[in-house]
Order: structure tokens, then sequence, then C-alpha cells
């Protein structure tokens, strides 16, 4: 029992420096050389790990990403939620006030909070629009709407539009 635990601890260890390497950008070939310049090989011959080790490792990783990815949404906001209070937290007793901006602004976007302001600027436009002529109405939205493009080309996806003259 001790062997076949302490190979999956081997394993273990082995994937979680394999999967830090792929996420760094590094291809298969650039892993087993990383490793092998790391001093890990495998316990039993002491020789570098195989391409094909290493691949059976990504494969598997990928795999569990994949699996994990498919969690619910809402767990994954959880933790991110939970994840920018510890930031927040550490840029305060650092003074870091822009960190604390950031974060605040990604939980902003992560809770949706800017959402009822742009649903409150949909509702009041339709209810401007119902009341003109047709026409107007009509082209009222195609400039809106293309204004609103062009901002969004212009800054990114906003959750909030600026109405400005």
């Amino acid at each position: 029992m001790a062997i076949r635990r302490s190979a999956e601890h081997t394993r273990v260890l082995r994937q979680k420096v394999v999967s830090s390497a792929k996420l760094r950008g590094m291809s298969s070939a650039d892993i087993v050389l990383f490793l092998a310049e790391q001093g890990i090989t495998n316990p039993r011959t002491k020789d570098p790990y195989s391409a094909n080790t290493i691949n059976k490792d990504l494969r598997e990783l990928e795999q569990r990403w994949k699996d994990e990815m498919l969690v619910d949404i809402s767990d994954h906001r959880a933790r991110v939620f939970a994840e920018l209070g510890e930031v927040k937290a550490a840029a305060w007793k650092a003074g870091k006030f822009a960190i604390i901006l950031r974060a605040m602004d990604q939980e902003v976007n992560l809770l949706g909070l800017n959402e009822l302001d742009r649903l409150a600027v949909e509702i009041n436009l339709a209810n401007i629009f119902k009341g003109l002529p047709p026409e107007i109405a009509s082209q009222l939205k195609k400039m809106l709407s293309s204004k609103v493009a062009e901002r969004k080309r212009l800054v990114g996806r906003r959750n909030v539009i600026e109405m400005t003259g």
C-alpha cells in the first residue's frame, strides 16, 4: 500500500508542476525539459519523465479543467467574490487604493450591480420612444445604437453607457 500511495503522491505533485507550466504557456516538450532542469524525475528509474507521460498528464489535466468549468456558475462566482475580498483586505492593509478600486469594480461586474442602472435607462428610453411618432423613434434608436456600438469599440464592453452630448 505504501508504494501505491507514494506513486500517487508523486503523480499529484508532478501534475501540479505540469499544470502550472502549461498555464504559463509551455509546450509539452518545454515541460519535459523544465521538469528535468528542476530535478523532477521518475523516482523508480531516476530518468527524466517522457513526453508520453507529460502528454498523458496534460490530457488528464485538461479534462479536469473542463469538468471544473462545468461546476455551477454560482460556485465560481462565490469563490471569485471571496478572493476579491481577500485582495481588498490585503490592499487596505498596504494602502493600495488603486487595487481596492479595481477589485470593487470587478465585484460590481461580478454581481451585476450596473445591470440595474442599464435596465433603468432602457426602460426610460422605451417610455420616451413610446410617446414619439414611429419614424422619429426609429431614427433615434438607430442613432443611439450607433453611438453605443462606437462607444463599445472605443472603451471596450461596459455595463453602463455614458450619455453625453
